[in-house]
């Protein structure tokens, strides 16, 4: 065996190519410990001996008793790391290969014996995710025990990892994972989580007609892979959303609801409407975030509206504070709600008056309001905003703050949420590019512990197009296209492997596990109080919990380990 061969480390490490077993040593783990309801993953890294160029390797993580997942992790090309201020935060700031796409393979690959020698004499059964191991530098496989968040039986389980050469089916090297399931369960996550999706982009990237058939196969598989990272709320395109759109140009109409004009006035059909919805909710989506009722930056227009026949009838040319779509946006929303009253997710809706309006847009977005305050009072509203002076006008409900806002929102509204856009401009904050380090986007489910935020948003979940929604680009080969930040605007990635179209990121995983994280520090909560909690985590992470906290290394880990063990001791 050769004694560097293999290592185990945590999901909080990025190996970058030319790191060595110095620079990984220090990340190296032997156990670990989760609730029996979540799941825990885990990263083994691999080679063989210095002098081979390409050696054909099995990897597999077997425990009975805990159901695993694995991903080969892949490695994407980034020109620009986003990081032009030298913070900390980033794995590098220069140009290189990052880890990120998550491949899928077995956890435990069944080995055959090739009847004719080739390169090797065995090979991986039904195993799209071959691995290929050098001496020149370590690869990675990403385990997942549990993906599933199944209620596991507690107690001590021993993983063993075995890399196996298919040369000659020599065992290469072995190690073993301590993993203590503990006897608690995390309880429901009641914060909102939503990244936006876009029909357009799987329409664009895959081929397929709009809502069509082939449309839901490919959307059932988006769907399934957000919530079970966690993800709860979607957002519903009744019209094509207001977003990323130049003022006075159009983006692909995946409106769905069906609009025509009587002699008695406007009528509605929802049928289009009500296929998506089971799908989504068939799929775990909770809560249904109605699209914008007006035009992104100000609120001063409606969106692009269409009729039946595909005529445009509102968009960027209409005023919204004019009679014609008051009486519209009044007439559909009387209509709306009624269905969903019908289709039983009245209880289940959120609705979004205009993204990102500042100061300067204080009495449009006022406007605004007022045409509708009537119809949507007892629902949720919530938007993206920077400016806490919405919320004390009565404009919004739950203001949807920056990170970097999040002091001045904290004490002043008792129902606010987080977001970022990812860009480089939000220094010292939380964030999820490419070349950010896994702490960095996972410190999240700390800080909206920290604020009693109500949920987090971003606006990209599968937004495979450049600023303005320009230029469709497949993020395996482009990660950089949208204004050169690296994984900003997508979590998953699409694939064809076997019958599945996407396949997550990395840093789904760490968002997933920044809810997880939450969800803990609430369970916490019940048994030893808020301040308590909070202490402990300025201990542990040595340093008080804000919006410009960036953990470094496995601190977060570390962290969550003591938030176990005191969840353990108060049961």
């Amino acid at each position: 065996m050769y004694a560097d061969a293999l290592k185990i480390v945590s999901s909080q490490y990025k190996h970058l190519p030319g790191r060595d077993a110095a620079d990984i040593n220090p990340r190296v783990i032997t156990g670990g410990s989760m609730l029996k309801n979540e799941p825990f993953s885990f990263q083994v890294l691999y080679r063989a001996e210095p002098d081979v160029f390409c050696q054909p390797v099995s990897l597999s993580a077997v425990c009975e008793g805990l159901p695993m997942e694995a991903w080969r992790v892949d490695y994407l090309p980034v020109m620009h790391t986003a990081n032009v201020s030298g913070e900390p935060g980033y794995e590098s700031s220069l140009p290189g290969l990052f880890p990120d796409l998550l491949l899928p393979r077995p956890a435990a690959p069944e080995i055959e014996q090739l009847n004719v020698q080739y390169n090797a004499s065995r090979f991986e059964k039904d195993v799209d995710s071959l691995l290929n191991a050098t001496g020149g530098d370590y690869q990675a496989v990403w385990f997942t025990v549990n993906p599933d968040s199944r209620t596991l039986t507690p107690g001590s389980y021993v993983i063993r990892v075995t890399l196996t050469s298919l040369t000659d089916g020599s065992v290469m090297a072995e190690q073993n994972l301590a993993l203590e399931v503990i006897d608690d369960a995390l309880p429901d996550n009641d914060a909102y989580y939503t990244n936006w999706f876009y029909e357009d982009c799987i329409c664009n990237l895959f081929g397929v007609e709009l809502y069509s058939d082939a449309f839901y196969g490919i959307f059932d598989d988006y769907i399934a892979n957000m919530t079970r990272h966690r993800q709860n709320t979607l957002l519903l395109p009744a019209f094509t959303p207001p977003l990323d759109t130049p003022v006075g140009s159009e983006r692909m109409n995946v409106q769905l609801v069906e609009i025509t004009r009587g002699a008695d006035g406007w009528h509605f059909g929802f049928e289009k409407m009500r296929r998506f919805i089971r799908h989504a909710d068939r799929n775990g989506i909770r809560t249904f975030e109605h699209c914008h009722l007006f035009s992104q930056w100000g609120a001063k227009h409606a969106p692009n509206i269409y009729n039946t026949d595909g005529m445009r009838i509102f968009g960027f040319d209409t005023d919204a504070a004019g009679e014609e779509y008051t009486a519209f946006i009044r007439a559909y929303l009387t209509a709306f709600l009624t269905f969903a009253k019908e289709e039983g997710i009245e209880n289940r809706l959120l609705f979004h008056i205009s993204d990102e309006p500042t100061t300067e847009h204080m009495e449009s977005y006022r406007q605004a309001v007022n045409t509708v305050a009537d119809l949507l009072s007892g629902y949720p509203t919530a938007d993206a905003m920077s400016h806490v002076e919405f919320y004390k006008e009565g404009l919004v409900g739950q203001p949807i703050a920056n990170t970097r806002s999040a002091e001045k929102f904290y004490g002043e509204c008792p129902a606010f949420w987080l977001y970022y856009t990812g860009g480089s401009y939000e220094k010292r904050s939380a964030n999820r590019l490419i070349s950010n380090t896994a702490a960095r986007t996972r410190v999240l489910g700390v800080q909206l512990y920290r604020y009693q935020a109500k949920g987090f948003l971003h606006w990209g979940y599968n937004f495979y197009y450049d600023r303005l929604s320009a230029g469709c680009f497949d993020p395996k080969s482009s990660p950089n296209a949208y204004k050169m930040y690296p994984g900003d605007t997508y979590l998953a990635y699409p694939v064809m492997v076997g019958s599945c179209h996407v396949t997550p990121s990395i840093r789904e995983k760490l968002m997933a596990e920044a809810f997880d994280d939450l969800r803990a520090l609430k369970l916490l909560e019940t048994r030893i109080g808020r301040d308590a909690v909070l202490a402990l985590c300025e201990e542990m992470l040595g340093e008080p919990v804000n919006s410009a906290l960036i953990p470094e290394g496995d601190a977060l880990l570390t962290l969550r380990e003591a938030v176990n063990r005191r969840i353990q001791e108060t049961n």
